[in-house]
C-alpha cells in the first residue's frame, strides 16, 4: 500500500515500502502538502490507523512505512487542518519507544485532540483536529454493529467524514 498510495498522493512511483520518497532519496510533495503550500484546507480520515502507509501516502516524505511514529511526527510539522483515524499508540508517550508524548504536541501546537466519538461531535471546529480513536486501526463496522459501546465511543467513517466536512 506505500507503493500504491504514494503513487496516487504524490503522482510518482517509487520503491516498495517508500513513502513519497524516491530511491535516490528525492522527496516528492504529497498532494496534502500542495494543496497546504496553495493556502488550502487539508485533511485525512482514515478507518486504518491515521499513520500506516495508505493514508500516508497523501501526506508524508519517509523512507519506510514501518516508521509510524515518525509519520505521526510529520503530520504535526505539517500543519495539516484535520487528521482522524486509528493509530492512537504512535501519539501515546507510553507506547513509543522514545516516550514522547505526540498528542500534547499537537494540543500545545494548537490542535483540539480528542479520542471518543462525543469528544470529536462537540469539538468547535475553529482550530485544527486530530482524532485518534482506537490503538491500531479502527473496529470493522461489522464489530461496532454488534457492540453498543463502540457504537457509543467510536465514530464510523461517514461520522468522522461529516465532521470532518464542517
Amino acid at each position: 500500500s506505500a507503493a500504491a498510495s504514494s503513487s496516487w498522493g504524490c503522482g510518482n512511483r517509487v520503491n516498495n515500502r517508500a513513502v513519497c520518497m524516491g530511491p535516490n532519496g528525492e522527496k516528492f510533495p504529497p498532494i496534502l502538502q500542495v494543496m497546504k503550500q496553495a493556502g488550502k484546507k487539508t485533511g485525512m480520515v482514515s478507518t486504518a490507523r491515521i499513520t500506516h502507509a495508505t493514508p500516508a501516502g497523501f501526506a508524508v516524505n519517509i523512507d519506510h512505512r514501518d516508521k509510524e511514529d515518525q509519520i505521526a511526527e510529520q503530520y504535526l510539522e505539517r500543519e495539516y487542518d484535520l487528521l482522524m483515524g486509528g493509530g492512537f499508540r504512535h501519539f501515546d508517550p507510553n507506547q513509543r519507544e522514545d516516550g514522547k508524548d505526540v498528542h500534547q504536541a499537537f494540543s500545545d501546537d494548537g490542535y483540539t485532540v480528542v479520542h471518543n466519538k462525543k469528544d470529536m461531535v462537540n469539538a468547535t471546529m475553529n482550530k485544527p483536529l486530530l482524532g485518534t480513536f482506537s490503538e491500531a486501526h479502527m473496529p470493522y463496522a461489522l464489530d461496532r454493529s454488534s457492540s453498543k459501546d463502540l457504537r457509543q465511543t467510536v465514530p464510523n467513517l461517514a461520522e468522522m467524514t461529516e465532521k470532518a466536512l464542517d
